[in-house]
């Protein structure tokens, strides 16, 4: 029984940690793809919504990697995504920075802030 319940503590250790860093490496890919779509999007729109994504993910990571930890997890990208996969991902990654956008605008008004 001790066995099992060190074995279910270990679990439970490692298992927030592992969601961490997939979620590090999530925002990672996110900022390169922001940046990469900011500088190279042929419209003035998507160029802008990428900077606005990148920025997003740039608080987002700089709040939580230290300078090594951050360079560890640009490495981990490699070469970044293939051209069918960038638009899609990129897609996902400025929904995601909305969707939080949104929800800090409903809290902010429920807090008696802004319209």
């Amino acid at each position: 029984m001790k066995t099992l319940i060190l074995l279910c503590g270990a679990i439970a250790g490692v298992l927030p940690a592992t969601a961490q860093a997939q979620a590090n490496g999530d925002d990672v890919r996110c900022l390169l793809l922001s940046i990469g779509y900011s500088s190279a999007a042929k419209e003035a729109n998507s160029r802008q919504v990428a900077a606005m994504t990148g920025a997003f993910y740039l608080g987002r990571v700089s709040g939580r990697l230290s300078e090594p930890a951050l360079a560890a997890a640009i490495r981990a990208q490699g070469k970044g995504l293939p051209a069918k996969q960038a638009e899609p991902a990129m897609r996902a990654c400025a929904a995601r920075a909305a969707a939080a956008q949104q929800q800090f605008a409903a809290s902010a008004k429920q807090a008696g802030i802004g319209g």
